[in-house]
């Protein structure tokens, strides 16, 4: 893996993101486990990031796909929770279909990823009621110019306020030391393994601990347009992500200042030129 420390902390990141699949969620609070969306410049790594975890258990890797895809030939290993994550390395690719076809993928998409769960398949060739509602996660990418075109249609349809927004950008120096690596034949990645927990585990967290989270909740909150309600049970998970991805059953208090750190320096919309026609 490249040894830039901006690649490292998104590294970071996504590895807490992946572990919230087997965190004991409440559903009665609605909490799910954290889908992630990656929104970058080209050549930014966004693929290689999140590639760097495809190898890992309850992940299934899928450069490109459809609703009718996924239901027909995943619906078993979705059903029982062998697949816990879908990986999608560039989300433009699945989106360049006839609208029909990204509809009903983003529908599926935002039951699969919501509290709610997918609880009914009805097409013309696969109609089933699911007894248990099949709930898990995503994570995936997008180009900061494809983002500009298709954030209103994500948006209006609820997919984006569901998703936790990566960003990032290289300074002069990041790009002249990615170069050297590049030039010098050192900037590979390698795959990376986790040793996720068999079952759920339940992590405890101290009212007091959560109540510092609420003012970036309520910022990343504000940035989409909302009250940082759904903003807020991310970063509640997030947190328990990191005590669970150390061994541990308890969140302490270094595990909030480094998710306030993380999320400080890379969760958050990109800023989008508004243009006369939009009325800016």
């Amino acid at each position: 893996m490249s040894t830039i420390s901006m690649p490292e902390e998104i590294t970071e990141l996504l590895r807490y993101i992946l572990f919230s699949d087997y965190i004991e969620l409440d559903l009665s609070r609605k909490e799910t486990a954290i889908s992630a969306i990656i929104i970058a410049n080209i050549e930014s790594g966004k693929t290689s990031l999140i590639e760097q975890f495809a190898p890992n258990t309850g992940i299934l890797h899928i450069t490109d796909l459809t609703a009718w895809g996924i239901q027909h030939k995943y619906i078993n290993e979705l059903k029982i929770g062998q697949i816990k994550r879908i990986i999608i390395p560039d989300m433009i690719n699945p989106l360049n279909r006839k609208q029909e076809t990204v509809s009903g993928l983003i529908t599926f998409l935002n039951a699969y990823i919501s509290w709610e769960g997918v609880r009914t398949i009805m097409t013309y060739a696969l109609q089933i009621e699911i007894k248990i509602p099949i709930r898990g996660s995503i994570l995936t990418t997008i180009a900061i110019k494809d983002y500009k075109k298709l954030n209103k249609g994500l948006a209006a349809v609820g997919f984006l306020s569901r998703m936790m927004p990566i960003t990032y950008s290289y300074d002069s120096e990041t790009v002249s030391n990615i170069l050297l690596e590049v030039a010098q034949e050192t900037d590979g990645w390698r795959d990376i393994n986790l040793a996720f927990p068999s079952s759920p585990v339940n992590i405890n967290m101290e009212s007091g601990l959560s109540v510092e989270l609420i003012d970036r909740a309520r910022k990343i909150g504000e940035q989409a347009g909302a009250y940082g309600f759904r903003a807020m049970k991310q970063l509640r998970v997030l947190t328990k992500c990191v005590a669970l991805s150390d061994g541990r059953e308890e969140v302490r208090k270094d595990d909030i200042d480094r998710v306030l750190y993380l999320t400080g320096k890379y969760i958050g919309y990109p800023v989008t030129k508004r243009t006369k026609k939009d009325g800016g």
